[in-house]
């Protein structure tokens, strides 16, 4: 079969899940000095919130997390640590 990268690393992404690991893909975009510097002042205000600052946090950084460049995925066996599976 012929596939895209984006077909190819979903598929690995999905071999690397099945067999337990954790997965972590990896992208970029480029920003321009005023996407920064206004994503930059959201974030700061929202670092000041009392209330709901994760929540803030976690919108602004999905407003700016599109549109990325996907550059690969990688995965890692992520044991638990000792004592873990007795406590569950």
């Amino acid at each position: 079969a012929n596939l895209s990268p984006l077909q190819t690393t979903h598929e690995h992404l999905g071999e690397y899940a099945e067999i337990g690991l954790r997965t972590l893909c990896l992208a970029y975009k480029e920003l321009s000095q005023d996407e920064f510097e206004t994503f930059n002042k959201k974030w700061y205000e929202a670092s000041l919130s009392l209330v709901a600052r994760d929540e803030l946090q976690g919108e602004i950084a999905a407003e700016l997390e599109r549109d990325m460049l996907l550059v690969g995925a990688t995965a890692i066996e992520d044991k638990l640590q000792d004592g873990v599976p007795e406590a569950i």
